[in-house]
């Protein structure tokens, strides 16, 4: 007789039933939300990507209490201030002013005419406040005001500067009688774009009952980049406050004397420092003169948040609201806008890897002096503190000579370990060092710069042509790129 199979069957129902049990649990278990320390997580873990950044802001600011005012031309207002309307929140309007040199309206908005309040005997005599009296003719004639722009460029922004030397104590009067105290005063140019989350986190971090002139650009003798065209500045409540409700006539008592600065800018300075002892702080690099394009892309500014830019044309401005826009609606990143970003969007999809002929990357522009790496013939000009802050170039090694033909220069640029990208002018150009005159220009950091026609100059009453070619070193400055990882960088 065979043995019977029962026992074996009434041992795997139990098994069975185990087998169940646990394959429940499983599913159950894997259901769980998994939580995680972040600091049991890699960098780059995908749960740590979209993770808000803690910031310490120990003064709180809300967008309520910063008012910006726009400096603006009644010959440019209407083609500029329409698309920095258009990229600004409509919850920013409110706190929105436009100041200018003739009242006009745009829409619903009205820009103000910050000079109608001068005195009588200026507006009608004053050489600097001509163009301000053609406005005035053209506008009761229904004339195009646009058309009283100077064609030759050099002309027209002299002709501003002798303006805009009224316009800046009398801007300040105006924002304080439109918007009094509020905690913060931003002044921009036309060509400013604003980075507003950061700028909020930025004046967070100060005390505006306190008397604050934060400035750009730099003085010529500081340590920073002289961004040329760089005018953003801003002003505390404590400031504003002390100026205007301490000192009555403040501003018509400096009328008088204004004729006597160069520019608008210098005005303020001195009105600043004698008014109120305010000499004020630097915000290089957040707040600078330079866009995308002009950047001096480097370890100086990598991880530094994008605070304001100038120079900015509306379509680069449309360009940088749309990289915010994608950040933070579509990527959900909370991140401050890096000048790293800048690159990301802006540089690194160019080619660049091929010498551009009418090219200028700005290896010689003033605004590059302390990134342009000196050569070995260049003699010991500098003294000083001027001296010492080229002292780091000379540790780092000078370069060989390039000025026989732009692929001298560039292989002086490749023979040098820092050099990331060159320029070659067909003219002796100044590098604003001890380089002197050259044609050959090198530096460490990394510029877009532009296109450039070729130019007719005169060299010593002879006439020449100028013309340059640019190239850049993509592959070290990507390497360097690839091994920066910013605090709180969410990518």
């Amino acid at each position: 007789m065979l043995p019977t199979s029962r026992p074996s069957r009434i041992l795997l129902a139990p098994r069975l039933l185990i087998l169940v049990a646990l394959v429940w649990a499983f599913v159950w278990v894997s259901g769980f939300p998994r939580t995680y320390d972040d600091e049991e997580l890699p960098p780059g873990h995908p749960l740590l990507q979209n993770k808000p950044v803690a910031t310490v802001v120990p003064h709180p600011v809300e967008a309520e209490q910063v008012v910006v005012a726009i400096k603006t031309t009644a010959t440019d207002a209407l083609s500029k201030i329409p698309p920095m309307l258009l990229l600004t929140h409509q919850s920013n309007h409110e706190q929105l002013l436009i100041l200018g040199d003739m009242q006009m309206h745009i829409g619903t908005f009205q820009v103000h005419d910050v000079l109608d309040r001068t005195d009588a005997d200026l507006l009608a005599h004053s050489p600097d406040l001509e163009r301000y009296r053609k406005q005035v003719q053209y506008a009761s004639h229904h004339r195009d005001i646009p058309s009283l722009t100077e064609k030759n460029l050099q002309k027209e922004k002299e002709v501003r500067e002798s303006m805009d030397k009224y316009k800046y104590l009398r801007m300040l009067e105006r924002a304080w009688d439109f918007l009094p105290e509020r905690l913060w005063y931003v002044f921009v140019d036309t060509d400013t774009f604003l980075v507003r989350s950061n700028l909020l986190n930025w004046l967070g971090q100060h005390d505006s009952g306190e008397e604050h002139f934060f400035r750009n650009p730099p003085d010529l003798d500081s340590n920073a980049p002289f961004a040329l065209g760089g005018s953003t500045f801003v002003l505390s409540v404590g400031a504003m406050r002390l100026l205007f409700t301490e000192r009555e006539g403040v501003v018509s008592a400096w009328e008088e004397r204004i004729s006597k600065f160069s520019s608008g800018y210098d005005v303020l300075k001195s009105a600043l420092s004698s008014e109120l002892n305010l000499e004020g702080n630097h915000t290089w690099p957040g707040i600078s003169g330079f866009n995308p394009h002009t950047v001096p892309y480097g370890p100086d500014v990598w991880c530094e948040p994008v605070i304001a830019l100038e120079g900015v044309s509306a379509g680069l401005q449309s360009d940088i609201w749309r990289l915010q826009r994608d950040r933070e609606e579509y990527q959900h990143r909370m991140d401050p806008l890096t000048f790293m970003d800048l690159w990301q969007r802006f540089i690194q999809p160019e080619g660049m890897t091929n010498a551009r002929d009418d090219w200028d990357n700005l290896c010689s522009s003033p605004d590059n002096a302390r990134w342009n790496i000196l050569f070995e013939e260049a003699e010991q000009k500098l003294h000083g503190a001027e001296h010492m802050r080229h002292m780091d170039r000379d540790e780092e090694g000078r370069a060989k000579s390039g000025e026989k033909s732009w692929e001298a220069c560039r292989k002086s640029c490749n023979g040098h370990e820092h050099c990331v990208q060159w320029s070659y002018s067909s003219t002796l150009e100044p590098n604003h060092n001890e380089n002197g005159k050259t044609k050959c220009h090198l530096s460490r950091s990394f510029r877009l710069g532009g296109w450039l026609d070729p130019q007719e100059i005169k060299v010593n009453g002879e006439n020449m042509q100028r013309k340059w070619a640019s190239g850049w070193r993509r592959d070290r400055f990507e390497e360097f790129a690839k091994h920066q990882r910013c605090k709180g960088q969410q990518n």
